[in-house]
């Protein structure tokens, strides 16, 4: 190793790593810790140097091995600050690194807010966009889609500005890239005036909800539901059964349900009712989960959701009784990026999850199954049954995203044993 690289901290042997669940382990080579630019070239030129593949790390965020890698493990927590804040534009240019949270307090100190975020806001932003994460609402689109411009790093040291302007089908491809295509130097985010949201949750019989849901996902800016199949369902989540309305006629198998709808940051709050939440949307989006479950989700065609939602829960009382964890379902718009779950069409992600503790695998497996036959593309930050067969049913441009990334890393330098077979 070059000592001229090592002095600094840089580059350092690797140590033992874990995500934030503790299903994914690995201990890399060599773990690089930039601050600048000029250091993620350097640390591209050792791996080259070096025969060394490269992955980069976001907030540990992720059930699947997206990160794990023999060679060099960029991480990216130092380099994280604001490159550029233009308030007329609305535009906030930000280092990978940035955690969620700390770019909508930014944003909020400043009168703006994200278009629309999902409701854990402890994920990096580079790695949040490159998984294609999202909120919800039938008109919202992913995360991805408020990427106006992206900087980032070639394996072979090039930087690349893209836009829609500028490399305007690679910017297509990288902003759901899994980190194939480079590393990501900056993000240029396209916010909107601030504003507040009012949250309002409550619980109906599972028949209701789905009776109305169309209705709903239209009336409100953002509506979803959680499926509770069992009593205990509800406090995994620390979902509330007391102090909100509810026309549900039982205890469990029952949805909880939450709208969110915008109001401009200037008006008055509104006389709160049972279950209703008001505040800055960078307040209200974000909810906290204990990292206690493993999670699939796929998004099926929103045409077809209430088929597979039924189909979901039918598996589930018929099959697994015993399965306890809340099953969420949301709507997102439809985008252009090549490996969003959402390109090309407008989708309804429905995750499901089960406890560490338990056959988890089977049931997952089970529910891969299932959603298989809906045509259920993946949340790429979380556990899917995947082969390059599925993907090129799913993806209309998975072969051009292949082509494209063969391009601009011929040698595989950010694939890894989970990557490589599904994109080489």
């Amino acid at each position: 190793m070059n000592e001229a690289t090592s002095s600094d901290g840089l580059i350092r042997p690797g140590a033992h790593w874990r995500n934030w669940v503790g299903n994914q382990a690995f201990t890399p080579a060599y773990v690089a810790q930039p601050r600048s630019e000029a250091d993620v070239l350097t640390v591209l030129r050792f791996a080259r140097d070096n025969g060394l593949a490269v992955r980069a790390q976001g907030a540990k965020h992720s059930w699947t091995a997206i990160v794990p890698t023999s060679g060099v493990l960029v991480d990216f927590d130092a380099f994280n600050d604001v490159v550029a804040l233009d308030r007329a534009a609305r535009q906030i240019t930000v280092r990978p690194g940035m955690r969620i949270k700390a770019l909508t307090g930014i944003l909020r100190a400043n009168g703006m807010s994200l278009a629309n975020q999902g409701d854990i806001d402890s994920q990096a932003i580079a790695g949040a966009v490159m998984t294609a994460t999202h909120g919800a609402g039938r008109r919202l689109a992913c995360m991805s889609t408020q990427v106006v411009a992206m900087r980032i790093a070639t394996a072979a040291g090039e930087i690349l500005d893209l836009s829609a302007q500028s490399e305007p089908e690679v910017f297509r491809a990288a902003r759901v890239s899994l980190g194939m295509l480079g590393l990501v130097l900056s993000l240029t985010i396209q916010a909107v005036p601030a504003y507040n949201i009012l949250k309002r949750s409550w619980n109906m019989d599972v028949e209701d909800c789905i009776a109305q849901l169309p209705v709903l996902l239209q009336r409100h800016r953002t509506c979803y539901h959680l499926w509770l199949p069992r009593l205990e369902s509800a406090a995994l989540y620390e979902l509330p059964l007391e102090g909100i309305d509810s026309t549900a006629t039982r205890t469990h198998d029952i949805c909880h349900m939450r709208s969110y709808d915008a109001f401009p940051e200037a008006e008055p709050a509104p006389r709160l009712g049972r279950g209703e939440q008001y505040g800055h949307s960078a307040e209200i989006f974000p909810n906290e989960y204990e990292p206690n479950y493993h999670e699939l989700e796929y998004a099926v065609p929103f045409d077809r959701a209430l088929d597979a939602f039924a189909e979901v829960r039918e598996r589930i009382l018929s099959r697994h009784p015993a399965a306890f964890f809340p099953v969420e379902c949301r709507a997102v718009a439809a985008d252009d990026s090549y490996l969003s779950p959402y390109a090309g069409r407008d989708g309804f992600a429905i995750s499901v999850s089960q406890s560490p503790a338990t056959d988890y695998w089977s049931f997952l497996q089970d529910m891969d199954e299932v959603l298989a036959r809906y045509e259920g593309r993946p949340h790429w930050a979380k556990l899917h049954f995947m082969t390059p067969a599925r993907l090129e049913r799913l993806f209309p441009l998975y072969g051009a995203f292949k082509e494209l990334r063969r391009r601009l890393d011929p040698q595989g330098v950010f694939l890894n044993d989970m990557l490589r077979p599904l994109f080489l």
